[in-house]
């Protein structure tokens, strides 16, 4: 029986208004980080410093297989659906069979890894919990992308915050209900993304027929497209990853652990782009007039850094306290370390916000530009203050190198978009207009 091509994905459902979708997404990625936050909470009270850094040592690497191996595909698939180049009849079969030929490699990656850093070496247990998960989390970032390029914000929405609560609960019955520690631990996180994979897949089952196929023309294109995607992906999230590496590599793993606590505080702030930014991504591929949209995304950059430096002054406040009544009195030094971080973490709001924007208009090399750079500046530059000062050392490597990035990047994206600095950075009193306007409840009556 042959399947009668529908209409078009924008002709089913108009999306929904910038502002709206940006408050449904904002809502659920704090929800998500959330579930994060409490999981955090739990493993450093359950763990202590040495146990959770253990759990990073283990985690991160496979993170980072996961980066690496995706080659970019996700943010492909999206610029592809959404600028209507291949239908997803055509692409879909391809994505899934993708997934275990990349899935295979990450796993090889990452315990190639484990084994040259040593991390438990006399536990081979462990370190197939900490890989078992990577296939699984391709599925989902694949279908992620699917999404996105069709703007099916509500699926995306669905397949991010429900494998994060579900780690909660697991982490919760698991790791401290059944006493289970480091296991049950690293066997919640594969509970809840071979769950959250699952229920990916019934989402995608809604959009088109589910089969394994092989379309050489589309695998090629993705993966040409993809490649400065990943390649983009990759070094920004080993900018974010290295200090992890180099401490657990040249430190102790209480300091690994300090570290990863320290981080889970300070990045509470680039949930404020975070929120938004898949949202971006999605607008951006759609978007047909770049420079229109460029706009509102500088609007966004400003108000957002904004937020952001108040959130920071708030965080440092009342970090010396927060930390060893949150956490525990064995991570009070992780205060200190977060302080050190925030003024590189608010700086790289408008760096995240500026590169999304970017990469949906198909440009993901820009990013390649300035991180390359910036990677090896902070490889050596944590090295040496690693060697030097220890945590410390890596927290203020992290948020030198962090501001350096961003004043980089905006001379980059105004050479790039045709505006000048000024127009970039300075703010005015339509900003806050703007942002009134998208948001539905603060509109005045009768507007629409």
């Amino acid at each position: 029986m042959t399947r009668q091509a529908g209409p078009s994905p924008q002709a089913r459902r108009a999306p929904s208004g910038f502002g709206w979708e940006a408050i449904t997404v904002a809502i659920s990625r704090f929800f998500q980080k959330g579930s994060y936050f409490i999981t955090s909470l739990i493993l450093a009270r359950l763990l202590g410093p040495e146990g959770r850094g253990l759990v990073a040592a283990l985690l991160v690497p496979a993170q980072l297989a996961v980066n690496f191996s995706e080659m970019g595909i996700r943010q492909s698939t999206a610029f592809h659906l959404g600028r209507g180049i291949y239908p997803l009849e055509r692409l879909l079969p391809t994505l899934l069979t993708l997934v275990p030929l990349a899935g295979t490699i990450a796993v090889l990656l990452a315990l190639a890894y484990l084994d040259y850093a040593g991390v438990a070496r006399d536990d081979w247990m462990l370190r197939a919990l900490a890989v078992a998960s990577i296939p699984t989390s391709l599925l989902s970032s694949y279908a992620s992308g699917v999404f996105l390029g069709r703007q099916r914000i509500a699926a995306f929405r669905r397949t991010s915050w429900r494998p994060a609560l579900l780690r909660l609960v697991l982490i919760i019955v698991l790791g401290w209900a059944l006493d289970l520690g480091l296991y049950g631990v690293l066997i919640a996180n594969l509970g809840a993304s071979l769950l959250g994979s699952g229920y990916a897949l019934y989402l995608l089952s809604k959009e088109g027929r589910l089969y394994l196929g092989f379309d050489r023309e589309v695998a090629v294109k993705l993966q040409r497209r993809g490649l400065s995607y990943a390649a983009s992906l990759f070094v920004m999230m080993l900018n974010y990853k290295i200090m992890i590496l180099l401490l657990t590599r040249f430190a102790t793993l209480r300091e690994v652990g300090v570290y990863a606590q320290a981080t889970v505080i300070a990045e509470l702030i680039w949930e404020i782009p975070t929120a938004v930014s898949s949202l971006l991504l999605s607008r951006s591929v759609n978007a047909k007039e770049d420079k229109a949209f460029s706009t509102k995304v500088l609007v966004l950059a400003r108000v957002s850094f904004l937020a952001a430096t108040v959130l920071a002054i708030g965080i440092a406040i009342v970090s010396g306290f927060a930390f060893p009544l949150l956490f525990g009195k064995r991570f009070a030094e992780s205060a200190s370390v977060c302080n050190a971080l925030l003024p590189g973490v608010v700086a790289f709001i408008v760096f995240k916000i500026l590169n999304t924007n970017l990469a949906g208009q198909g440009k993901p090399w820009a990013s390649l530009i300035i991180m390359a750079p910036v990677l090896a500046c902070n490889i050596m530059l944590g090295w040496w203050m690693i060697r030097l000062d220890g945590v410390m050392g890596a927290a203020l490597a992290s948020s030198i190198t962090y501001v350096v990035a961003t004043i980089l990047y905006v001379g980059l994206y105004a050479r790039m978009t045709g505006f000048t600095v000024r127009e970039m950075v300075a703010f005015r009193r339509s900003d806050f207009a703007a942002l009134a306007t998208h948001i539905p409840y603060l509109k005045r009556p009768g507007k629409r």
